[in-house]
């Protein structure tokens, strides 16, 4: 072979070489290329897959959330029998507590003399009124009612005349010494008062450093009644005939009232039941946000009413200052220690073989607004399940001992 052909055939060789080669290359480019996009296709798919498990997973959370979103619910009587039982409570779960012949310390239940005299007060304060006596005279602290009428250089000004204004002598509410020169005064007296307007005076700036006289009629003075025996027999005579006989009457009242709030405060924290009706825990939770609901509403009426506009844009989770998990799991706490305390009192009850008798359920009756509103509005059966307790109630305090010096 020549040189010319040699040279010829190995050009010829390494160019078809040259055209395999590329041709190798490209197949394993298309080859590789469909590895990766199937590759590509497989890890999307998979991707995909985790996040549609993600979604499904949150939006199955939100369902979650959302279909064990506690419903208020006002029916008080849910859950509980015509006699005012728990349905389908099982009583051997409950904790006996052993509360017949507990003894209570007498300093935790004792009615102190200031409170008593706190009650006098109020008593004599609901019958207080305005009177126009003559021979009474106002003094300082006195509440009187009064009409004026102010000048300046002998012209009246705007603002400065009122008829039955509320007046508390020292209060302050005045310009100062105004007040005290009505002093000594009776109703039905006509008094000249002489002030100066302070410099500045910034409800008026034009009568600010300027004198004034205001020219006054009292026309009656708020009297509280001496608390004495023709009081109580005029206003209290059901409970007792003289004023030492009341004071004793609201001592033993305090002191009953102080043995009931001392055995309810101690079931409450003692309570514990190993097993609750699930039916009945929802029933409560319901029930429970109900009550908050109304709370939050009257909350909201009662700031927007005294000028806090913002309350009417509260949001309830603000008002309860919980997100909405911790609420709900607020709710479950709370209605599990409601359940452990209601079935605390009906075991008591059952086990005692106590009854209710017609007026202690009367008695219920009224403390919640009468036959009529009371049944309405809660029912018969929650009715009867408050009388159980307050059964249960008397029952331990007339077995209790109150005891000196016990401590807790």
């Amino acid at each position: 072979m020549s040189e010319e052909i040699k040279d010829t055939v190995e050009v010829t060789d390494s160019s078809i070489s040259k055209s395999k080669a590329k041709r190798e290359a490209r197949a394993a480019e298309v080859k590789a290329a469909k590895v990766k996009k199937n590759f590509d296709a497989i890890l999307g798919w998979v991707i995909g897959i985790l996040l549609a498990a993600v979604v499904v997973a949150v939006i199955g959370l939100g369902m979650y959330q959302s279909m064990n979103k506690t419903v208020s619910d006002s029916n008080y009587n849910v859950g509980l029998t015509d006699e005012g039982f728990v349905k389908g409570a099982d009583l051997s779960a409950v904790k006996d507590l052993s509360l017949v012949g507990m003894e209570i310390p007498f300093a935790e239940v004792e009615y102190i003399d200031d409170k008593v005299e706190s009650q006098v007060v109020q008593a004599t304060q609901q019958y207080a009124t305005y009177k126009d006596d003559p021979e009474l005279t106002v003094a300082d602290g006195n509440t009187i009612n009064l009409n004026y009428k102010g000048s300046v250089d002998g012209v009246e000004f705007e603002g400065g005349t009122a008829d039955n204004q509320t007046l508390v002598i020292g209060s302050g509410s005045f310009i100062d010494n105004f007040e005290e020169q009505l002093i000594g005064a009776h109703p039905g007296d006509n008094v000249t008062v002489n002030v100066t307007f302070p410099d500045p005076y910034e409800n008026n700036p034009d009568l600010a450093g300027k004198a004034a006289v205001f020219e006054c009629t009292v026309n009656s003075i708020y009297t509280i009644p001496e608390f004495n025996d023709e009081f109580v027999k005029a206003h209290y005579s059901e409970y007792a005939d003289s004023a030492e006989s009341f004071r004793a009457y609201i001592k033993e009242q305090g002191y009953q009232s102080n043995l009931d709030s001392y055995i309810a405060n101690y079931v409450t924290e003692n309570a514990s039941v190993s097993k609750i009706p699930s039916s009945y825990k929802k029933h409560l939770r319901q029930l429970i946000k109900y009550t908050d609901e109304q709370t939050f509403e009257q909350y909201k009426t009662y700031m927007s009413y005294y000028g806090y506009s913002d309350a009417a844009n509260m949001t309830f989770s603000e008002y309860t200052q919980k997100s909405d998990s911790e609420y709900e799991k607020y709710l479950k706490e709370q209605a599990i220690q409601q359940a452990s305390v209601d079935l605390t009192y009906e075991s008591i009850f059952r086990n005692a073989g106590l009854t209710i008798s017609d007026e202690d359920y009367n008695m219920i009756l009224e403390y919640y607004g009468g036959e009529e509103e009371a049944l309405k509005t809660y029912g018969e059966p929650y009715v009867k399940q408050t009388a159980i307790k307050y059964a249960v109630i008397k029952y331990i305090k007339e077995n209790a001992k109150v005891v000196e010096g016990v401590t807790e």
